[in-house]
């Protein structure tokens, strides 16, 4: 008689070299012994316990596949999403199998990671996210999940560098009229590079239509950085007496969109958001044609004046015109920056570009999280900046509150993702004695978000390209949204976000970045729903992914941890609150595999090394460490007339279909008791 007592781990620690080594898994493993063990013949084989660490199958239901994340401002119990300037996006787990789908904690975390990335569009967040099982150092115990959300906190500079030039140009879009991008003879301008790789826009001919060019997202040119990202225009062929001397005043408009190419897919007129307002602008300048372009912050020169702009509802004199839904819709607003701005002179009045006193020759925008600062610099070495906006609570005077119309709007997740856009109109100009090619505006600079530590990795703004391989492309999330549902033609999604007023408190609240996005765009799991961020309908993870005691919404700091920078990524954690509920939906058998034992496993129909069950009682413990000791031995015959020579043993654990219990962690034990056959005891 004999007592064998085998482990994959015989120090009991943790699950690590069980998991790096084959023949020590926790649901398969040898042990060798140091001298050869003789079996008497006519021996026989017995399980006598088992010892097992359980992470458990996990079977989800076809609709129990729904979480929500959420990037932004994180929201007090008295508000709502109308302070915010994000959206709940919506995760699907398993999104390619319908049915019921069965897995294991590892398989869900992975799974998990896979559809955060999917579905996270963020520049600065999209393809980072990173999903692991959390165990207990000392036992390899499961106890939840680790879920990190990573920022890129460095921005990369395309221009100048003549690759980056060269990408951009040929990534160019016209930016009005269709008909212009179908027919290059119309087109009537050029994109090229200068010595300095600034990449040039170029009228040649004398038109009264816009002539522009927008750029398309790229792997080679992503969206602009929202971490002091720096977008320069050069102007001194389209701005008044630069250089000294010069007249080559003219209208031109500078500045960011969000990438669209909508109307032209609805076969109209121009290119733009589908639901943007054309005709009914706060601005009666903006309704001439040739400003008929659409953009999310601009700076333009219109008949010698120097205006700002951009695309919103917000402020009255936004939302008047026709009635009903249209008065929803955002349109061309100006920003009245002589008292809204910051700055004294030049722009405590309308900026005159015919005089052009200061000698203005350069535009820089630069972007800061959710808002925009517009500076103006002159020729000077080193030039002098003059800001033309910048976000104050207050007038200029640093007392009287600023209005509606003097508050621009913030980068929201509509347009988080965002490319320059330039246009001159020349009309009205030819009879000045310059060519039409003596007119032309530069992009000098442009820092994107860093994707180079994203192998493989582009961005499109088309929806059939990103559904082809959506774990190896970015869409933004205007695109995404945009072109889902395109018979919804005001994308009542994102008209949401773009009519909600509260939100330009938050402009003066807690969102500027300090130490890498600290106080904006922080991360919320949403795993059931929720009416503080609401919209998030269906969602039903929270037992499976362990967030029933906060009721489903992972947010705030005493949720998430700040992990700090690594490799310019800024991390937040997020660890499961308690054990997910993971039960084991399979029996588990144990399985010797080198010796001549036999037993039928009718459920396959074929001979097994199976020599017991490990049976599940009501009220046993679920998952975690289990222990088995059967209360009746069965003996299998070892099959050896002759004595028999034994210098391994190699043990399984399987299920009924002889296929490996990989589910199990840790630490694994078994004793079998070896008998001659006859024996009792």
């Amino acid at each position: 008689m004999s007592l064998v007592i085998l482990s994959n781990d015989a120090k009991e620690q943790t699950d690590i070299v069980s998991s790096v080594q084959s023949i020590y898994k926790p649901w398969s493993f040898r042990n060798s012994l140091s001298s050869t063990l003789e079996i008497p013949a006519n021996s026989q084989l017995a399980l006598t316990s088992a010892k097992i660490s359980l992470d458990g199958q996990i079977s989800m239901d076809a609709g129990e596949k729904i979480l929500y994340v959420y990037l932004g401002k994180w929201l007090t119990p008295d508000q709502d999403l109308e302070y915010s300037n994000s959206y709940p996006i919506k995760v699907k787990l398993f999104e390619d199998e319908p049915g019921v789908v069965r897995t294991d904690t590892e398989g869900l975390a992975a799974e998990l990671q896979k559809a955060l990335n999917r579905s996270v569009c963020h520049p600065h967040y999209a393809k980072r996210c990173a999903v692991s099982v959390k165990r207990n150092n000392t036992t390899g115990e499961f106890e939840g999940y680790k879920i990190e959300m990573k920022q890129i906190d460095t921005s990369d500079q395309i221009i100048p560098s003549a690759p980056g030039s060269v990408n951009m140009i040929a990534q160019s879009t016209d930016a009005q009229f269709v008909n212009f991008r179908n027919i290059p003879l119309n087109r009537t301008y050029t994109v090229t590079t200068s010595g300095a790789n600034d990449v040039i826009l170029t009228p040649q001919q004398f038109r009264n239509h816009i002539q522009g060019t927008t750029f398309n997202m790229t792997a080679s040119t992503p969206p602009a950085s929202l971490v002091k990202g720096e977008i320069v225009f050069d102007l001194q062929k389209c701005i008044g007496n630069v250089p000294a001397g010069g007249d080559l005043n003219v209208n031109f408009i500078c500045g960011l969109s969000r990438f669209t190419e909508e109307h032209q897919r609805l076969n109209a007129r121009y290119i733009g958001a589908s639901y943007f307002q054309w005709n009914d602008s706060s601005e009666t300048t903006a309704n001439a044609n040739w400003l008929r372009v659409f953009g999310d912050f601009m700076v333009v020169n219109t008949e010698g004046e120097l205006r700002l702009f951009d695309t919103s509802t917000n402020g009255d004199a936004a939302r008047v015109g026709v009635a009903g839904a249209n008065r929803r819709k955002p349109r061309w607003r100006e920003i009245d920056y002589t008292q809204g701005g910051t700055a004294a002179a030049p722009f405590n009045a309308i900026y005159d570009t015919t005089a052009n006193a200061s000698r203005l020759q350069t535009c820089k925008f630069t972007l800061d999280g959710e808002r925009v600062k517009i500076e103006m610099l002159d020729g000077a070495v080193p030039p002098v900046a003059y800001t033309l906006y910048e976000y104050s609570q207050t007038r200029r005077d640093g007392v009287t509150p600023r209005l509606a119309d003097e508050i621009m709007k913030p980068i929201d997740q509509g347009c988080e993702a965002m490319m320059p856009v330039m246009g001159i109109y020349n009309d009205g100009v030819g009879d000045s004695g310059n060519a039409a090619t003596d007119y032309a505006i530069a992009l000098s600079e442009y820092n994107s978000v860093n994707i180079t530590d994203i192998p493989n990795v582009a961005y499109t703004t088309e929806l059939p390209v990103y559904e082809a391989d959506p774990d190896r492309t970015i869409i933004p999330w205007f695109n995404l949204v945009a072109q889902t549902n395109p018979a919804d033609r005001f994308h009542s999604i994102i008209l949401d976000l773009e009519n909600r007023f509260d939100r330009r408190e938050v402009l003066f609240g807690d969102t500027t970045i300090q130490d890498q996005f600290e106080k904006c765009w922080k991360p919320v799991i949403i795993t059931s729903s929720s009416s503080l961020y609401s919209h998030t309908q269906g969602a039903n993870t929270m037992r499976l992914l362990g967030f029933s005691d906060i009721n489903g919404v992972a947010t705030g700091d005493t949720i998430w941890s700040d992990d700090g920078e690594t490799n310019d990524q800024f991390v937040y954690s997020l660890i499961s609150t308690e054990v997910p509920v993971a039960l084991s939906s399979k029996s588990i058998f144990v399985r010797v595999d080198n010796f001549n034992q036999t037993s039928t496993n009718a459920a396959n129909g074929n001979k097994s090394g199976i020599i017991a069950h490990l049976p599940r009682f009501d009220g046993q413990q679920q998952t975690g460490r289990l222990f088995f000791e059967p209360k009746n031995l069965i003996y299998l015959d070892l099959n050896n007339p002759a004595p028999m020579k034994i210098n391994s043993f190699d043990i399984s654990f399987v299920y009924s279909d002889e296929s490996y219990c990989t589910s199990l962690v840790g630490s694994s034990i078994v004793t079998l008791h070896i008998r001659k056959k006859g024996e009792t005891d």
